[in-house]
Parts: C-alpha cells; sequence; structure tokens
C-alpha cells in the first residue's frame, strides 16, 4: 500500500476530527489502512444522513398551503 500524499492525509484527518470529535494524537496513531476504514464507515453515515427519509420517487405532496399537524401542539 502506498503512502498517502502531505493533502490527502492532511484531508483524512480533517473528516475523522471533524465527524469523530477526536485528537489529533489519536488520529495520527491510526495505521494508514485503519484510518482509511474508518472513513469509509464515516462517509457510510455521512451519506445516509444526506438521504431524504423517503423514496424520491414516493415524496409526500403536502401543496400549497397545507398544514401538517405534526402533534407537538395541543390547542388550550
Amino acid at each position: 500500500m502506498r503512502r498517502p500524499s502531505p493533502e490527502d492525509a492532511l484531508a483524512e484527518t480533517a473528516r475523522l476530527a471533524y465527524h469523530l470529535h477526536w485528537s489529533l494524537d489519536t488520529i495520527l496513531d491510526l495505521e494508514h489502512a485503519d484510518r482509511r476504514r474508518f472513513l469509509a464507515e464515516v462517509d457510510a453515515i455521512a451519506g445516509a444522513q444526506a438521504q431524504p427519509p423517503w423514496d424520491s420517487d414516493n415524496e409526500p405532496d403536502f401543496g400549497a398551503g397545507a398544514v401538517v399537524d405534526s402533534g407537538w401542539f395541543e390547542e388550550s
């Protein structure tokens, strides 16, 4: 396995620090292969969170002026 370029290593370190809130020492102590595995998991989680909870072919249609009752508030 080849070593990452300094730019790649910095980008990987920044992404792990951002998503996992790990210290620089913790991230730099990882072997490159382990760091890449954690990055793959972070990317999978971030990608899953970016997806809407419904299928794009089956988006809810609230229509103009529709009121959605969330049940959070009760009228007195």
